[in-house]
């Protein structure tokens, strides 16, 4: 039995981090899931979800994954009918925006939703509104970027991101010129890099219009005014967005269970990060403003200091796995496929982060029965609960509603993973330059080692807003990890945190951060982890 006045002393600091986390941590009640009645896949998806009882029409006895979120029917709206894939900018407005608005400020929900989760079968990519399929077409000389992008003009982007700037106008002006509207290239997102919850930020400014000042290629429109008026976009400002989407409901169903249990063992599940020595994750020519460093060699070092992932077992090899070289022997593979020989770095660990340059890799393997791997290698591996996907690769989510792949750029597609067992992605709808794909940086930080929901994990890992990126899976789910789980029940209750001091008092602590001793960190790592996971525990019913 513990100590009991260390007992009372642990509650007392129990109660002090579930009191913060409770303010602090996103939950279903502020959730908002949107779909179409008229979309048999948008209402099984949403069903599944929200539960029967908030979404009719469908089979009547689900339960629901997160019964406590709200909903929002575009059928009941009065909106006419989207189909999936591409959808013009005009379209976006009438059918998606406004009558999204309309919802939130009918239903007093403005400020209290913190979170927009799109369903399978709605579109997710705007046209650009003067050449629809611009962002299909990066130019074929090296070195040639969009036409429209050099011409700040690129009005492209995916529904999703251009829907966490709901309330703002963002194609005023938009007459096909240089810059003429804030719908012209990216703007900066003030969530970036962040290590907060969205909930610490106020939102009661988000429906202000903002100003922003337009420089460089693009343009890329930056903040401008002070940080927390009503004309700045500040951290609160965004709706976070993200899709539940794959090749078939029964993969976003699958993908949905595994979400509820992410529960990483950080002694045998891998980090993959797989360069070619080419730095596409280092390159910062065309948006200097979202250069965040060389992320996969940042990332590698993260995880390494961090020390909760077991730098040295197996070993060989480690499982934070990092190369950079080039040819088709040094790009990561799993068992579940055939090879060719000679071709693909094998590992046979469970993946819980996939960062590679895919079908940008100098030197794709081949498959043992013929024909590249570029666009099922993601199938090779296995994967624990909670894996995620983070590609360098420019259509990684164009093929969902079934628009296919580029005849010119076969790629590995983020639905395709999560058909093979993923749970959580991010990747691009159109063509984004690599100055501004997700960074893996924050993913690991935040998500893997970190006690960030999903969605904020996400977005924090990606630097441009009204651009070209969306995030997939459930946007409420924490990560928690062997380290902090000190009753190794596969559970991060209050009970670890106290198991954590009975041990300290018989000087028999968990060292959780492989440092060589248990101290402070460690107990402010299982403390941590224990009031978030606390708070994501409980579910809100209306």
């Amino acid at each position: 039995m513990p100590n009991r006045s260390i007992g009372r002393l642990v509650a007392g600091v129990i109660a002090l981090y579930a009191g913060a986390a409770a303010r602090a941590q996103l939950s279903q009640d502020q959730v908002l899931v949107v779909y179409d009645s008229r979309i048999p896949d948008s209402r099984a998806v949403a069903e599944h979800y929200a539960g029967s009882r908030k979404v009719p029409g469908g089979s009547g006895n689900q339960p629901g994954v997160r019964p406590g979120v709200w909903v929002c029917d575009l059928a009941a709206t009065g909106a006419s009918a989207t189909a999936p894939g591409n959808i013009a900018y005009a379209d976006f407005v009438t059918r998606m925006r406004d009558p999204l608005r309309a919802f939130l400020a009918g239903s007093q929900l403005t400020t209290r939703v913190r979170c927009i989760v799109l369903t399978k079968g709605l579109p997710h990519r705007v046209q650009d509104t003067d050449n629809p399929n611009n962002g299909d077409l990066p130019g074929n000389q090296p070195g040639q970027f969009i036409p429209e992008l050099l011409a700040n003009d690129a009005t492209e982007a995916s529904v999703d991101v251009e829907l966490m700037l709901l309330w703002q106008n963002l194609n005023a002006g938009e007459a096909g010129n240089s810059s003429d509207s804030k719908a012209d290239g990216l703007i900066v997102n003030p969530y970036w890099r962040n290590a907060r919850s969205i909930n610490t930020y106020t939102n009661q400014h988000i429906t202000s219009a903002k100003t922003f000042a337009g420089n460089g290629v693009g343009p890329t429109w930056t903040l401008t005014g002070t940080a927390g008026s009503p004309a700045r976009l500040n951290q609160g400002d965004i709706y976070l967005v993200s899709r539940l989407d794959g090749d078939t409901v029964a993969d976003v169903q699958a993908a949905l269970a595994r979400a509820q249990q992410v529960h990483v063992n950080t002694n045998t599940a891998a980090v993959l990060l797989d360069e070619d020595g080419g730095d596409l994750d280092n390159i910062d020519d065309v948006f200097p403003a979202l250069y965040a460093g060389d992320d996969y060699e940042q990332t590698q070092t993260a995880l390494v200091n961090d020390r909760r992932f077991s730098f040295a077992f197996p070993s060989p090899p480690a499982n934070v796995r990092y190369d950079n070289a080039s040819g088709a022997a040094n790009f990561f593979v799993g068992p579940n496929l055939a090879f060719a020989p000679g071709n693909g770095n094998l590992v046979t660990s469970p993946v819980i982060l996939l960062a590679t340059y895919g079908a940008n890799h100098a030197g794709v393997p081949t498959l043992a029965a013929g024909g590249s791997a570029a666009t099922v290698y993601a199938a090779s591996f296995n994967y624990p609960n909670g894996a995620v996907f983070n590609t360098i690769e420019s259509y990684n989510c164009r093929d969902f509603g079934g628009l296919g792949q580029l005849g010119f750029a076969q790629q590995q597609q983020a639905a395709d993973f999560i058909g093979s067992g993923g749970t959580f992605a991010v990747g691009n709808v159109w063509e984004p330059l690599a100055d501004t794909v997700p960074d893996n940086l924050y993913l690991a930080q935040n998500f893997v080692l970190g006690n960030m929901s999903w969605a904020e994990a996400a977005w924090t890992s990606i630097p441009g807003l009204s651009w070209m990126q969306i995030a997939l899976g459930d946007p409420v789910t924490r990560a928690t990890r062997t380290n902090e789980d000190i009753d190794t029940n596969n559970r991060l209750t209050h009970d670890d945190a106290y198991a954590w001091e009975s041990l300290a008092s018989g000087a028999a602590a968990k060292d959780v951060n492989r440092s060589g001793a248990a101290d402070n960190a460690d107990r402010a790592l299982v403390l941590a982890s224990v009031r978030a996971a606390e708070r994501v525990n409980l579910t809100a019913f209306r």
